[in-house]
């Protein structure tokens, strides 16, 4: 039985909606922000925040331990130490304006994907 050309029009195009599309910037709001890591995600993957203090909350939700991280690209600015399966962590640091990035630090965790992008304005 021959499928219907509008059905694989449809078929095409949802498949082209999730290739290469990039994520989303959430806004966090009070400068407050939580973050999910799971195996080898960080999600949001783009956060904007106004300058001053912000506190960041995440939740390891993968199978392995996690960290998040924010740096300027010499140092870490803001730390949540190695959460384990199921754990949750907070911190919170004072950031001027600037673009940073958010990664895992532990082994390969960031090349394997677990990383962000912090845009301060």
């Amino acid at each position: 039985m021959p499928v219907p050309r509008a059905a694989l029009l449809v078929l095409f195009v949802t498949l082209l909606a999730g290739c290469g599309s990039a994520p989303r910037t959430v806004r966090a709001h009070d400068g407050r922000q939580s973050f999910t890591l799971d195996d080898f995600f960080i999600s949001p993957q783009r956060v904007r925040v106004s300058p001053g203090r912000v506190t960041f909350t995440a939740t390891n939700r993968g199978r392995t331990t996690h960290t998040l991280r924010v740096s300027d690209g010499v140092h870490d600015l803001l730390s949540i130490t190695t959460l384990h399966p199921g754990q949750t962590g907070r911190a919170s640091a004072t950031l001027e304006r600037g673009t940073y990035k958010l990664y895992c630090a532990i082994a390969n965790h960031e090349q394997l994907g677990m990383s962000g992008t912090l845009v301060v304005r």
